[in-house]
């Protein structure tokens, strides 16, 4: 996508001609599907050094044994899908795997599936409940940081949103005994859960080399579009005056203060 133009130019072609620099004459290569223009460019790029350039497709959700990605997103198939063929391949070329498992037609080997669903990246489409109130304040962390990845984090966040709602509803209609201590229990969750009502937040920080007039709008619009709405939004400067805990710093004297 578009994203450190400034390095890496303002067209997909020139973009993906820098991210071919990579590229070893000889050595197989790996890619996901791309648009047209960039694509190309990386066919051209690796026929010119010999390299044989292999497509990598998403992963088929039935390899992982009924568990899911570590990391969550439904994009997250696609990079686990170039995951598996890159370590594959480099697996059988080192001497260490008899299979080459890019074509994943009808298993993965036990570690692979082990690191497919335990895989962990913090900030990003990681959920954080906190822990002084749990149920109560629950914190959606992604550091996506441009209009791809933004419409790709609001999907992941809206989504999550709304499996959380559904969990919810099945606890509410959850079968319960006829003993007094259960109906007891039960009236008593129905209470509380009846008095809160979930109510999302925006948090929204932005560096100064990134355009939030263009990251921002994506991500509301395609939250709108899956019928998750913010109540408020709360605009987070990317510079704290607190150096620690219970301490403040003295107030930034530039004037151009990241937001």
């Amino acid at each position: 996508g578009f994203d450190h133009m400034e390095i890496l130019g303002h067209t997909l072609g020139e973009i993906a001609g820098e991210k071919a620099g990579i590229f070893k004459h000889g050595v197989p290569a790996f890619t996901v599907p791309q648009p047209n223009e960039a694509m190309c460019v990386l066919e051209e790029k690796a026929s010119q050094l010999d390299v044989h350039l292999k497509v990598a497709t998403p992963l088929d959700t039935k390899l992982l044994s009924g568990l899911h990605l570590g990391l969550d997103g439904e994009h997250q198939y696609l990079n686990a899908g170039l995951a598996v063929a890159l370590c594959s391949t480099w697996l059988q070329r080192s001497g260490h795997l008899e299979v080459n498992y890019l074509e994943q037609t009808t298993s993965l080997p036990e570690q692979f599936i082990k690191g497919l669903t335990t895989a962990t990246l913090q900030g990003r489409a990681q959920i954080v409940p906190d822990v002084e109130s749990p149920g109560d304040l629950v914190f959606y962390l992604d550091g996506a940081h441009s209009p791809e990845s933004m419409e790709v984090c609001a999907n992941w966040f809206s989504l999550a949103i709304k499996e959380d709602n559904q969990q919810q509803n099945s606890l509410n209609n959850l079968p319960h005994d006829n003993t007094r201590a259960s109906h007891e229990l039960v009236q008593s969750y129905h209470c509380e859960t009846s008095k809160k009502k979930s109510t999302q937040i925006l948090l929204f920080n932005c560096m100064s080399v990134r355009e939030p007039q263009l990251l921002l709008p994506r991500l509301m619009n395609t939250c709108a579009s899956r019928g998750v709405h913010f109540k408020k939004a709360l605009f987070v400067p990317n510079i704290s005056v607190y150096h620690e805990v219970g301490s403040s710093a003295l107030p930034p004297t530039d004037s151009q203060v990241d937001l």
